[in-house]
């Protein structure tokens, strides 16, 4: 019975150190840097008022969904999403004179490869499709960030 469970003791031993070390990637300090600049990399364009510039921190195949529930999906239909509010057009949420501010994000790591991240933000100076001032909007944004060819 002892030779069992020494040998049972020594199989799970031999599986953990596989698993544990055969693990291709790990999340490093790094990939933590390159999240937080993603972020800094998304309140920057946003505060450009570049559609453009904010549809390239997407996946080609990501989707953004704003706070009200409308989602576009791709870069092209993110780009065409934002555009109208960052030229203020008539009947759009207008973001033309916004300033969009971000808090450090708080990252929870699922694979070494995939994380979401937690975004408190603020925002000034927005308006309603109606013309009417949105004054001091905060919110959260959860970003699922997949590390693609090296990148976040």
């Amino acid at each position: 019975m002892k030779k069992i469970f020494l040998l049972v003791l020594f199989l799970q031993a031999i599986l953990f150190i596989n698993y544990s070390f055969g693990q291709s990637h790990s999340f490093l300090n790094s990939d933590s840097l390159a999240i937080k600049k993603a972020s800094h990399d998304f309140e920057v364009a946003f505060n450009s008022h570049d559609a453009k510039s904010l549809a390239a921190l997407f996946l080609s195949n990501g989707e953004f969904t704003n706070v009200v529930g409308a989602s576009a999906k791709g870069r092209k239909a993110i780009e065409e999403f934002h555009a109208p509010m960052f030229e203020g057009k008539p009947g759009y949420f207008s973001f033309k004179s916004s300033t969009l501010k971000n808090e450090i994000p708080k990252i929870t790591v699922i694979k070494p490869d995939v994380a979401s991240v937690d975004v408190f933000w603020s925002m000034d100076k927005s308006f309603l499709p109606d013309g009417s001032e949105s004054k001091n909007r905060r919110g959260l944004v959860t970003l699922l960030m997949v590390k693609e060819n090296g990148k976040w």
